[in-house]
C-alpha cells in the first residue's frame, strides 16, 4: 500500500547479502536475490512498523535467516497498535531473533557495521552504518530534505531531530544515506539544505 523502500546488500566477491527493511512483496524480493544468484545472511529492521517488515517471515522461512533490529523496538513489532498493522487494513506481528544495542559493531558480509540508535519516529528506531561502504540506511529516520514523521504511537519530534544531529550528522559530509522511502541522498547534502535540521 506504501512506496518503502527494501534494499539488497551484498558483498560482491562472495555473494553473501543482507535485506534491509523487506516490504510487502517477498516473491519479487526473492526473484531479485535468485537473478543476482546471492545468499541472504540476515535480515535488519530500521524499525518496526509494517510497511518496512512485510516480507519477513516469508524470508525467513525460504532462507532460514534471523532478524535483527534495536532493543527497544522490540515491543513495536509485536502489537499491530504500535506496528500500524491495524491502521493498514492487515493486522500482523513479528518477532524479532537478535538485538542491538546503541552504538554496537557487528561484523557483516566481511565488513564492520555500527547500530545506531535514532528514536523519535518509533522509540527504538536504528540506522545501520557501514563505514567502509560510505553508507547508512536510515529507515524513516532521515528522507532527502525532510524527516521521519512523529505523530504515529511512541513518535517524538524534539527526540528525532535530535537523534539525527547527534548521530547522523556526525557521519562524513560523504556518506550515502539510503531512507526507508524516496530517493538517496548524502550527509552533506542533508546537513546543508534540509530545512528540519537548520
Amino acid at each position: 500500500m506504501l512506496p518503502t523502500n527494501t534494499y539488497l546488500f551484498w558483498n560482491e566477491e562472495t555473494a553473501e547479502c543482507i535485506v534491509i527493511d523487506p516490504s510487502d512483496g517477498a516473491e519479487q524480493i526473492i526473484a531479485k536475490i535468485r537473478k543476482r544468484k546471492l545468499v541472504p545472511k540476515a535480515i535488519l529492521l530500521t524499525h518496526g512498523h509494517d510497511d518496512h517488515f512485510g516480507s519477513v517471515n516469508e524470508l525467513r522461512r525460504e532462507y532460514g535467516i534471523k532478524t535483527y533490529l534495536m532493543k527497544e523496538e522490540e515491543e513495536v513489532v509485536i502489537s499491530i497498535q504500535y506496528n500500524l498493522s491495524s491502521s493498514l487494513g492487515a493486522p500482523r506481528v513479528i518477532e524479532g531473533d537478535m538485538f542491538f544495542v546503541d552504538g554496537q559493531h557487528c561484523p557483516f558480509l566481511g565488513t564492520d557495521m555500527t547500530a545506531l540508535l535514532t528514536p523519535g519516529h518509533t522509540p527504538g528506531g536504528g540506522c545501520y552504518y557501514f563505514p567502509e561502504a560510505k553508507v547508512v540506511f536510515t529507515g524513516d529516520t532521515l528522507f532527502r530534505g525532510s524527516i521521519g514523521r512523529s505523530d504515529f504511537p511512541g513518535g517524538d519530534l524534539d527526540q528525532l531531530i535530535g537523534s539525527i544531529r547527534e548521530k547522523l550528522l556526525a557521519l562524513p559530509d560523504d556518506t550515502v544515506v539510503y531512507p526507508g522511502h524516496g530517493p538517496e541522498t548524502t550527509i552533506g547534502y542533508e546537513r546543508r539544505n534540509n530545512y528540519f535540521l537548520q
